[in-house]
């Protein structure tokens, strides 16, 4: 799948790429989003086989607009704003269902899953400064790991070492990454 960035942040493991057009970052976003606004679309629907479509109408909508979309802001809580009109449509349509939330809960979902998109792009920003403060040996590790997605039998071939070995090495990273990910969290809620 695909891995989610925020615009504003390009990946430390790809920083070489050259500018990209309006089209191409908003096409970007928009997919590397798809699995948060499907996942916000089912809340609301309380799992409704509809969600794929109306998750489909809110992509519509959302290209439909894309030159308004103001690329200085986050993408996503303006993406939820399109997904909940189409939610709104679907229940509208669908109102003789008793298992539709009623407007407080939706509002209720909204906020929640606001929260937990927020926290989750504090936490992202946070491990992608953690990534580029990797040695280069170490960031190659993760790169070749959970980018290319290589096997450790692989990368412990191509490194001459033991597939156990790159196993102890790359947890011992993702411990070290972890603890600079809550410190960065906790430095930005701090006093």
């Amino acid at each position: 799948m695909l891995t989610i960035l925020r615009a504003e942040e390009p990946s430390p493991l790809c920083m070489s790429k050259p500018a990209r057009d309006r089209t191409t970052v908003f096409v970007e976003l928009l997919t590397s989003h798809q699995r948060s606004l499907y996942a916000y679309i089912c809340t609301l629907l309380m799992g409704d086989a509809g969600a794929a479509d109306v998750l489909q109408d809110t992509n519509l909508d959302l290209w439909a607009r894309a030159e308004e979309f103001d690329m200085e802001r986050p993408f996503l809580p303006w993406a939820f704003g399109f997904a909940r009109q189409r939610v709104l449509a679907y229940r509208k349509s669908r109102s003789r269902s008793r298992l539709v939330f009623g407007e407080e809960a939706i509002n209720r979902i909204e906020d929640s899953c606001m929260n937990f998109a927020a926290d989750a792009d504090a936490r992202l920003a946070a491990l992608q400064k953690c990534l580029r403060k990797l040695d280069d040996k170490n960031a190659r590790l993760i790169q070749e790991r959970y980018v290319a997605k290589s096997s450790l039998r692989i990368m412990a071939a191509r490194l001459g070492d033991t597939a156990d070995n790159i196993s102890l090495r790359l947890h011992r990273i993702r411990k070290r990454l972890s603890r600079c990910v809550q410190s960065s969290l906790a430095m930005e809620d701090g006093p």
